[in-house]
């Protein structure tokens, strides 16, 4: 008995969710117009059940997820070197007065975090990431000398850096790549 014939067959006499799709064409219809509307009706028995999707469409739909929790660590990081610029340029090993790392190192991360918290399909703001991640990367290579005490520190950052800047480029090519449908 297939998944139809079950749904159809109940004893309260509802056809059920799935008894308008008896061919996996019909099916397959079904989904593409749900993902090209932003909204569908589906009936539940006597009832229908209104669903609404989102109004901004990003191959895979997880990017703009990705892309909020990358303004979050943003968040993070920005606070980080806002509130304790100090302990951050002590902990790299890096020859910097508080402001410079506030300014070069916090504000950058802070404004980029808001942005992509408060809307993650700006392409825009990714690719200011990247370009700050490049400006990161060259500051911690360079901080990757043998004459720093603090070398370790700065190559696991460098790592960190690295594998982050990977993410932002994805995520900048796929958000690039947003179509608005938004009136």
């Amino acid at each position: 008995m297939s998944l139809t014939e079950h749904q159809s067959a109940k004893p309260n006499g509802h056809a059920g969710l799935f008894s308008n799709l008896s061919t996996p064409a019909r099916a397959k219809e079904a989904l593409q117009n749900f993902a090209r509307s932003p909204k569908v009706s589906l009936p539940i028995g006597k009832k229908r059940i209104e669903l609404a999707t989102d109004r901004v469409r990003a191959a895979p739909a997880v990017t703009p997820t990705v892309s909020g929790m990358i303004g979050m660590t943003a968040i993070t990081l920005g606070l980080a070197g806002i509130f304790f610029p100090t302990a951050v340029a002590r902990g790299l090993g890096l020859n910097a007065p508080a402001p410079v790392v506030q300014g070069l190192f916090g504000l950058r991360e802070l404004w980029s975090g808001y942005s992509l918290v408060g809307d993650p399909t700006r392409s825009d703001v990714l690719w200011a990431r990247v370009a700050g991640d490049a400006f990161d990367i060259a500051a911690l290579k360079a901080l990757d000398r043998p004459g720093n005490a603090r070398r370790g520190a700065a190559r696991a950052a460098l790592g960190f850096v690295l594998a982050v800047t990977a993410l932002d480029v994805v995520t900048a090519v796929r958000m690039s790549t947003v179509k608005r449908t938004c009136g």
